[in-house]
């Protein structure tokens, strides 16, 4: 996916339609200022979303069309498109060509378009989520971009990370999902509240019920009274009959309504309480199920990259076995062609060579005549000759050697003259750069104590901004945990208020009334709500109360019999049930004078327990005046037998002993809220919530005041690290100056030294030269008086035979000549066997490489057959069960340096790539710093599976995973391999191996050159290793560029 097309019309400067193509790869925005460059960008931005029209660099979003010039009109709308190519299907969409438009008229009315289609902006966000690509992407970066990313907080820098990580579409995802299940949560509460008021309902129903049907029972006995009694008052019974006929009526045709309801009630509940269960079972399966199968994918997504690189890496192998067997096929034309050549050449030899010996023979036969003609003096002349021709020969040899000692000698002393000057020059360069080394040693002591005493102010400083973070946090942490709490309040509040404003929990015909009297402002004249908002009852003592009042909670408090009488009509006229109310002016009631008995858990009576306007008093008598509560059952059951059962007992837990000598208790069912303590409730809430906020902002503000007075450490802590970087830098220079000059100073001591012994050997090797002279000129003087000797007697002869002796001299040099030619003959003719016999056996070696490359060739099929299989499954050692990818390797597969680590870190797990995280990003730098990037380089590691808690992975997990390290050396070739900590160096060289000791030596083992040297992750806890490390990378690519120069 790139970005292909950039379309403008009435954006900022562009008022016609403009359209910008877009190549793969960079492209560059060149114009003198005003040109409208930034106007590009801005454009962009626009498009993708931004909403500040500060970002944009306007004040307000009608600055971004077109405002007109001196020449021309301004425009009505802006529009700007952003054209991608999304062949590769990087965008969530079905299209190889995606356009996102955004549109602006002067009306203020504004639209985003994919592909002409309007949508909104959030589908504009999802459609680029989690591809870099937004108003905040890190693909975007402006003007002091990198600096705000490098101060801000880490939550911030995460958002990039998580952006680049491809995981924001997945967070927000979740914190929808976490939106809806919060809300759900509060519906299944409420829920959960609505089920419980309906079972509080359930009892004063089924007492009711209880009442109806006693009343039939009665009425069978009023029936069999009346037939006695017919006689005497028969025209009384009937009236009142009829009565009871129609009050029974009612009463049936309520009591059928109720189980009606009641029966209705229970299904709904049952099916609530199912739906609940099949929507929660749904939640967790689909939350398991994804995340099961992100896992799943994540495992084989790495598992198919790594076999994929293999599977790459072989068939490139197998198309270059391809080009070499064509190669050989071409080579073997060429061979056979030079074969044919050869024996042409072979043929027309002999043939020549047949001439030659011919004639060769023919004169050495003459010469053989003559010689038989020749006396025994002429066969001793010719022995002098001979003698004569092999001592010029060696005097000239002798000759030859003398001047070559002579030669010797004077380059002898021209050697001893420039060695003479090398010395002297050595010992001045050394003395000079013994100076220098004292000066160097100075400075470089000056920084180390700089950088010392930078070093420890930076740890004081740091301790003092620890100790600010900590505080800092222990702030914030309280924030959260008071703003988690007054969330949760404010929850509950809203949820209180609501049902309050719903009249939940109050039955129908009471919850309808209270709404019409709200609503009807004549109607609620008189009306002073129900009982449980006209009494405050302390918490402890709200179930028994409760208990003790029952459906009366509900009752409603009227001034006079008249008011209520009106509410009575309402309620018939509108059909709406009935309800019970309590008239000021006629409810009387009586309060209990005295209890008997001396017993401590008598609490006291109700009516004195309970909190009320004094105009409700005997409303309150009448209900709780004759009711006492006590702590206990024991206590109750006492009270009752010491007062004869007189008046009705209560005990905290809600268990009632009535006068009757009845006993009603059991369990509560505990509420999420009453009526009777619910006004109560939400006024605390409210009180408690100020509060909270009250705290929150007092501790946004000590946060606030404390970050303001450490501002000065920050800087100070700022300021001591660049600082110390600075000096770190120095240190470094200066550490390998001094390296530098040691070194110097040793070679040229060496040099000295070397110096030195060659002027000794020079002049042995001079005596040696003027001794062998002497003798070679003694022995040439004796050939020279050997040969003056046999010339005269070979003079004297050659007198008397001058003309024979001519005539055989010329038939040697003709014989001479013809074994020259039929030798030089021979020569070539072997020349040409010896030809021969190379290019068949190259012929036979290269049959034999054609054979060796199909066979590995083949052998390349299995092993991507195997690797699809074995990467894919292997499971070989327990670090299999906990990975989420396998970190095979990464990099250049023809690379000559191989570095080997010791096993994936959590980044690395994450990512399915080695060295990603901090330390390898340190190691990143430290190559680029050397002029070698990280695509040069391949990179591996012992394990391909990360260790738990990133320990040292145990001998059979490295032994597990070496065939697929062997396998990878085998197919890289590398020349040198770095060999990254102590686990790496035992695991490849052998457990004798120990990492201070090898660091920074070449091992060489079957033609590879190793270099241990410290893991990047021993660096980030030990500031004085980087140095060393830095110095083992040099000696790393001074090899390299070494092994480069012979290769060419």
């Amino acid at each position: 996916m790139y970005l292909k097309r950039l379309e403008l019309q009435g954006f900022k400067s562009f008022a016609d339609k403009t359209v910008l193509e877009l190549m793969p790869g960079i492209t560059t925005v060149i114009g003198p200022n005003g040109s409208g460059k930034s106007n590009i960008s801005d454009a962009i931005r626009w498009v993708l979303g931004e909403q500040s029209m500060k970002s944009l660099r306007g004040t307000k979003s009608l600055d971004i069309i077109f405002a007109g010039t001196q020449n021309r009109k301004s425009l009505g709308f802006a529009e700007a498109s952003l054209v991608f190519d999304n062949s590769d299907g990087a965008l969530p969409i079905e299209y190889t060509e995606v356009t996102v438009t955004r549109k602006i008229y002067r009306s203020g009315e504004t639209g985003y378009y994919i592909n002409k289609v309007p949508c909104r902006l959030k589908d504009v966000l999802e459609l680029f989520m989690d591809t870099g690509i937004g108003k905040d992407g890190y693909s975007i970066i402006g003007q002091g971009k990198i600096d705000e990313i490098l101060s801000n907080k880490s939550e911030d820098r995460r958002h990039i990370f998580e952006e680049a990580a491809g995981i924001v579409k997945y967070r927000t995802r979740k914190q929808e999902s976490e939106k809806k299940l919060e809300h759900t949560k509060l519906n299944l509460l409420r829920i959960n509240d609505i089920l419980t008021e309906i079972e509080g309902n359930l009892e004063p129903l089924q007492m009711q019920a209880d009442k109806a049907k006693k009343y039939l029972n009665l009425r069978e006995e009023l029936k069999n009274i009346e037939i006695g009694l017919f006689v005497y008052n028969i025209e009384k019974y009937k009236q009142d009959l009829e009565k009871v006929v129609q009050d029974i009526e009612i009463m049936q045709s309520q009591c059928n309504d109720e189980e009606g309801r009641l029966e209705r009630v229970k299904i709904l509940k049952e099916e609530l309480k199912s739906s609940i269960d099949e929507i929660t079972e749904t939640i967790e399966n689909m939350s398991n199920i994804g995340f099961e199968s992100q896992k799943q994918i994540e495992q084989l997504n790495s598992d198919i990259n790594v076999a994929k690189t293999r599977i790459a890496n072989n068939n490139e192998n197998n198309d270059r076995y391809l080009k070499e067997i064509e190669e050989q096929n071409a080579k073997i034309q060429e061979l056979k062609d030079e074969i044919e050549q050869k024996e042409a050449k072979k043929d027309n030899l002999k043939q020549n060579k047949e001439k030659f010996e011919k004639e060769l023979n023919e004169k050495q036969e003459e010469l053989d005549k003559l010689t038989e003609k020749l006396s025994s003096k002429e066969l001793e002349i010719e022995g002098y000759k001979h003698t004569v021709e092999e001592n010029t020969d060696k005097k000239y040899e002798l000759q030859s050697e003398i001047n070559a000692q002579n030669i010797n000698y004077q380059n002898f002393e021209k050697r001893q003259a420039q060695i003479k000057q090398e010395m002297q020059s050595t010992i001045s360069e050394l003395d000079g750069t013994r100076l220098n080394k004292e000066d160097i040693a100075k400075q470089f002591n000056e920084i180390e104590n700089k950088k010392n005493k930078a070093q420890n102010s930076l740890n004081e400083v740091a301790k003092q901004r620890e100790e600010a973070n900590q505080k800092i946090k222990s702030f914030e942490s309280n924030i959260n945990i008071l703003s988690s709490e007054m969330r949760i309040k404010e929850s509950r509040l809203k949820f209180l208020i609501e049902t309050e404003k719903e009249k939940e929990g109050y039955i129908k015909s009471v919850k309808s009334l209270l709404k019409d009297c709200e609503n009807i402002k004549e109607l609620g004249k008189g009306m002073n709500g129900v009982l449980a908002n006209i009494i405050e009852v302390p918490d402890e003592l709200q179930t028994a109360i409760e208990m003790c009042l029952g459906a009366s909670l509900q009752n409603i408090v009227t001034e006079t019999e008249t008011d209520a009488k009106r509410l009575v009509e309402h309620l018939r006229k509108n059909n709406l049930g009935r309800a019970s109310f309590l008239p000021i002016s006629s409810v009387r009631g009586k309060k209990l004078d005295k209890i008997k008995g001396n017993e401590s858990g008598v609490i006291g009576i109700a009516s004195d327990l309970v909190k009320y306007n004094k105009k409700y008093e005997q409303i309150i008598l009448n209900l709780l005046g004759r009711t006492v509560i006590v702590d206990n059952m024991d206590t109750a059951i006492k009270v009752a037998k010491q007062n004869g059962y007189t008046f009705r007992i209560v005990t905290k837990e809600g268990d009632l002993i009535n006068p009757s000598g009845a006993i009603t208790g059991g369990s509560v069912a505990k509420k999420t809220v009453n009526i009777l303590g619910r006004g109560k409730e939400i006024e605390k809430l409210e009180k408690e919530i100020k509060n909270l906020k009250q705290k929150i902002e007092k501790l946004e503000n000590d946060k606030q005041n404390y970050e303001e007075s450490i501002e000065g450490i920050l800087e100070l802590s700022a300021n001591l690290e660049k600082e110390l970087q600075e000096i770190d830098i120095t240190y470094a220079t200066e550490k390998q100056k001094v390296i530098s000059i040691n070194e110097n100073i040793e070679k040229l001591e060496k040099r000295l030294n070397r110096l030195k012994e060659e002027q000794a050997n020079l002049e042995k090797q001079k005596e040696e030269a003027v001794s062998t002279k002497g003798d070679l000129q003694v022995e040439i003087n004796k050939i020279v008086e050997q040969n003056e000797e046999l010339s005269k007697i070979i003079t004297e002869f050659a007198e008397l035979n001058k003309d024979d002796q001519k005539y055989i001299d010329d038939l040697n040099f003709d014989i001479t000549n013809l074994k020259i030619s039929v030798s030089s003959f021979d020569e070539s003719e072997a020349s040409i066997q010896e030809i021969q016999e190379r290019i068949n056996q190259e012929l036979e070696n290269a049959h034999t490489s054609i054979e060796n490359k199909n066979t590995q060739i083949e052998q390349i099929k299995k092993d991507n057959e195997d690797l699809e299989k074995s990467i894919i499954n292997c499971k070989k050692c327990k670090l299999c069960t906990n990975r989420n990818n396998i970190v095979f390797g990464q990099g250049n597969k023809n690379a000559d340096i191989m570095l080997i680590g010791e096993g994936p870190g959590a980044d690395e797990d994450r990512l399915g790539q080695p060295f990603v995280g901090k330390a390898g990003k340190l190691m990143n730098s430290a190559f680029e710093g050397l002029g070698i990037k990280r695509e040069e380089l391949y990179i591996a590691n012992i394990v391909k599976c990360r260790p738990p808690a990133n320990r040292v992975p145990e001998a059979d997990e490295a032994e597990a995973c070496l065939d697929y390290l062997r396998n990878q050396v085998i197919l890289i070739k590398p020349k040198i391999i770095v060999l990254l900590g102590s686990t790496a160096l035992k695991n490849i060289l052998g457990k004798e191996h120990s990492i201070t000791a090898s660091r920074g030596r070449w091992i060489e083992k079957k033609g590879i050159y190793y270099m241990p040297t410290w893991h990047p992750a021993a660096l980030l806890r030990d500031e004085n290793k980087k140095i060393e490390f830095w110095c083992d990378l040099k000696l790393v690519i001074k090899r390299y560029e070494e092994l480069e120069k012979i290769t060419k």
